[in-house]
């Protein structure tokens, strides 16, 4: 073999291995509070998003008790927009999630909350996320949702962590649970059906009581919260996240919160947002280390 031929063979094998490397550790500067939001409606915040169409925004909705709404803000905490969910029932919202698909931005909200674990089914929606001006505030208005029935293949769980992964069409529900019992299940690829889709069980995880998550839009990372800190696991772009979950998690530090159950990747893939509930909602952040 030639030294070119050396030198390319080398460089090649490097480039594979780098590719197969899950991704570096991000290293996170302390986390604080940036502001509060102005609209008080949005007084038990349980879920926070990035908007795919305009950096900056953010989407949230409430826990149970509220109609079937979202709201619109900007890292001011101005109040963007609010938008009344047809088609959509609102027992108990715990979490949210924001991905591309085939160019087209959509939201998806989670009607998984079930304290008793009594549910027969649990329903997702999916949402066509509406093109805002950041420029105007207080706008009102309605958009339509398409739901995803579904159960678990084994009973009936509470669940307050809900994410994409726009890499492999695949969502991710971790259960909420005691002493480390969590789990996490997938639906592969989900479209509405005559019968409710079956959520397969991934992985045990043995983290505290889980109360949201989000995967960056690489598909490489996961960060997953608790009311306390939060977990992130990350995956090889040729790795099945059951693979990633069963890996001891990163322990990543969050700001303390008065009830935290929401928590975003930005529209960088890498910076985390918060919010906690109670009115006015606060929204956090936890910038990258510069």
């Amino acid at each position: 073999m030639t030294r070119v031929a050396l030198a390319l063979f080398l460089c090649l094998t490097h480039l594979s291995a780098a590719e197969k490397a899950p991704p570096a550790p991000i290293q996170y500067a302390q986390g604080r509070q940036v502001c509060t939001l102005a609209n008080q409606e949005v007084d038990e915040s349980s879920g926070i998003a990035p908007s795919r169409l305009a950096p900056g925004v953010f989407w949230t909705h409430n826990d149970s008790g509220d109609h079937p709404r979202l709201y619109a803000f900007n890292a001011q905490g101005h109040d963007l927009a609010a938008f009344d969910i047809q088609g959509a029932a609102a027992r108990d919202w715990e979490d949210m999630a924001s991905f591309t698909r085939g160019g087209k931005a959509f939201l998806l909200v989670a009607d998984v909350g079930d304290n008793a674990e009594e549910r027969e089914q649990c329903t997702l929606y999916l949402i066509p996320e509406p093109r805002l001006d950041p420029a105007k505030r207080g706008v009102r208005g309605k958009l339509r949702a398409e739901a995803l029935d579904f159960r678990y293949e084994d009973g009936a769980h509470n669940c307050e962590a809900v994410a994409v992964d726009p890499t492999s069409k695949t969502i991710i529900l971790v259960t909420k649970a005691l002493a480390g019992r969590c789990r996490a299940y997938a639906l592969h690829d989900p479209k509405p059906a005559d019968e409710p889709l079956v959520a397969k069980a991934i992985a045990p995880l043995k983290l505290p009581i889980v109360t949201a998550m989000d995967i960056s839009p690489d598909g490489l990372r996961a960060i997953v919260l608790t009311y306390g800190n939060a977990f992130e696991y990350t995956r090889r772009p040729d790795e099945k996240w059951a693979e990633a979950f069963a890996r001891e998690p990163r322990t990543l530090v969050m700001p303390p919160r008065r009830q935290g159950e929401a928590v975003c990747y930005g529209p960088d893939g890498r910076t985390l947002h918060l919010t906690s509930e109670g009115a006015p909602c606060p929204l956090f952040e936890v910038p990258v280390a510069k």
